[in-house]
């Protein structure tokens, strides 16, 4: 009688466990590629409608006086609410650690007007940034 009473509670708390929704995997990467995760969001309190469309770039911003160079960009159309996460993958060998990386992120409507960017520099993977990323967007309007 006293085990029963032992084994059902842990019978349960394993049944809850293994109830729990795994989260999705990320992209499979070949060897020689560093994955950068970034998170998008907005904190506006609007559900976009269909159609619009996330952007996410990872660059080099090395140079003061020159564009980034876009290393990897991803984009993505957008369904639900946010965040948004997705998951870069760029050539390990393009990765100087003298330099500097940032991760950018927008969304454009269908007709590809710009209704949020990112405001502020996110650095990744070089000079003790991770590789990853969370950007909250701003709205343009």
């Amino acid at each position: 009688m006293r085990t029963a009473a032992l084994v059902l509670p842990a019978a349960l708390v394993l049944a809850a466990c293994a109830a729990a929704p795994t989260p999705p995997s990320p992209p499979t990467l070949t060897t020689g590629t560093t994955a950068v995760h970034v998170t998008a969001l907005y904190r506006e309190r609007i559900m976009l409608p269909p159609g619009h469309v996330l952007t996410v770039r990872i660059e080099d911003v090395s140079l003061a006086d020159a564009p980034a160079r876009v290393l990897a960009e991803t984009r993505e159309t957008l369904s639900g609410a946010p965040p948004y996460s997705v998951t870069l993958g760029l050539p390990t060998a393009q990765i100087d650690p003298r330099h500097t990386y940032a991760a950018r992120a927008e969304i454009r409507d269908p007709a590809g007007t710009l209704i949020f960017t990112t405001d502020t520099r996110h650095g990744v993977l070089t000079q003790g940034a991770p590789a990853s990323a969370e950007i909250v967007l701003k709205s343009v309007r």
